[in-house]
């Protein structure tokens, strides 16, 4: 290793205070490494948390930099184009959201203390679930039954029992709605919407409270209903502010094409039926024809929010599926008006994936004309040498764990949180560069 004094300057690029390492117009954070090291598989050969392991990954990362910077980003193709650009413009949306929650998110601690003392009861319950078409309906005999096995032989809707508490209730829903306030043997709750069309009407049949003797056990149990608290106001504030920017948007499906596309796509027949310019919905009184959804579908490809087990449901999926990439359209033209392209956490993100995928077509590029990738690497390491800088103070204390992992962006588009690892070289020394001095 050659070491020199290295002072940060602005040179063209972002730099913030956990860069890991500058690779001639390119950075590595630690927040990189880490992502890059443990949110998606990583070959044995660098698995653990040894310096030699470390130092593999850190060539390899600063191996794709470098790749990266001898392509160019016109040798890509138009779906590698659309792929960054539909990941950036996804980036830009959740910091979005995200930056919302942190301007606005307030922690009471009654009401916190409030759902601890409401977190204590366990529930058994009797319950229904229906449609929406019934809605009306079981409003209507909610006044009229004393109880929900009553209610239930005049609907024909079979009740279900289940124990709930606080941490078992696996919907959200039901459990802000069951655990927002002490609950009465025989008190009705709902009904309420649990997703999609579907609502729920629960009856309380037993309650029992649970006693948390020692100290440690109740700040741990605290910590936990905070955390949950905390979860669940951010959820609220990214629904409201998504509410904010939707309002009065109207949208109304053309039957007919709609139903023309929807049996297209579930036929998997590649559109060949379709007239392009059919419009497939009025928005705000703009029409909007099959090709402005194909084109959309670009950069934001559509994503089912359920699975589908037979046809009949998958015509609400699909029209779900089309709302949801219509709500991302506005979401992220508000997000471009804010100027978020332009924040760091979102071109750090661009900047990882194009550098990715730069530097797999030039991997590509060398092993198709026979060269050997270890000996190119090598030069590139010789070449870029005098534009490497480590800084060893973070490099040195930097934990890994061996645990295999692939994180997922759940509920988006592009669900991949991080590119692959990128299998470029197990180089396990530091033979190149200059150190980042304090």
């Amino acid at each position: 290793m050659k070491y020199k004094l290295f002072i940060f300057i602005s040179i063209g690029f972002l730099i913030c205070n956990d860069t890991l390492a500058i690779v001639g117009t390119k950075i590595i954070t630690k927040r990189d490494f880490l992502r890059r090291s443990e949110y998606t598989l990583r070959p044995d050969y660098c698995k653990s948390n040894n310096t030699i392991a470390k130092k593999i990954i850190l060539n390899s990362l600063i191996a794709e930099k470098m790749l990266s910077l001898e392509n160019q980003e016109s040798n890509l193709d138009i779906e590698s184009i659309n792929l960054i650009n539909g990941i950036k413009e996804q980036t830009m949306r959740r910091v979005m959201l995200e930056d919302k929650v942190t301007k606005n998110l307030t922690i009471n601690n009654s009401d916190v203390l409030n759902l601890y003392e409401n977190s204590l009861f366990e529930y058994e319950v009797n319950f229904i679930t229906f449609d929406i078409e019934s809605l009306n309906e079981i409003k209507s005999l909610i006044k009229k039954e004393k109880s929900l096995f009553d209610l239930a032989l005049k609907t024909d809707i079979l009740p279900a029992t289940k124990n709930l508490s606080f941490l078992n209730c696996d919907n959200l829903v039901v459990r802000d709605n069951l655990f927002s306030k002490k609950r009465f043997q025989g008190e009705l709750v709902g009904p309420f919407n649990i997703k999609n069309t579907e609502y729920i009407l629960i009856e309380i049949i037993k309650t029992k409270k649970i006693l948390i003797i020692d100290e440690i056990s109740q700040k741990n149990h605290f910590k936990e209903i905070e955390d949950i608290h905390i979860k669940s106001e951010s959820k609220r504030i990214k629904k409201t502010h998504i509410h904010d920017i939707m309002n009065e948007k109207k949208l109304v499906f053309n039957k007919k094409t709609f139903l023309n596309l929807a049996n297209s796509y579930f036929d998997k027949n590649e559109l060949k039926s379709i007239n392009p310019n059919d419009i497939l919905f009025t928005l705000n009184d703009k029409k909007w024809k099959v090709e402005d959804l194909i084109e959309l579908n670009k950069l934001n490809p559509i994503l089912f929010r359920n699975s589908l087990n037979e046809k009949s449901d998958f015509y609400n999926q699909f029209k779900l599926a089309i709302v949801d990439m219509i709500q991302n359209y506005y979401l992220t033209e508000h997000s471009y008006k804010l100027n978020y392209e332009n924040n760091f956490f979102v071109k750090n993100e661009y900047n990882i994936w194009k550098d990715y995928i730069l530097a797999n077509d030039k991997k590509e590029f060398i092993l198709n004309n026979n060269k050997d990738l270890n000996i190119y690497l090598e030069n590139l390491f010789d070449k870029y040498s005098e534009k490497i800088i480590i800084d060893f103070d973070i490099f040195e204390n930097v934990n890994l764990s061996n645990i295999d992992m692939i994180v997922i962006n759940k509920n988006q588009p592009y669900q991949l949180n991080v590119p692959p690892f990128p299998r470029l070289t197990t180089k396990n020394n530091l033979d190149y560069g200059s150190k980042k001095e304090s």
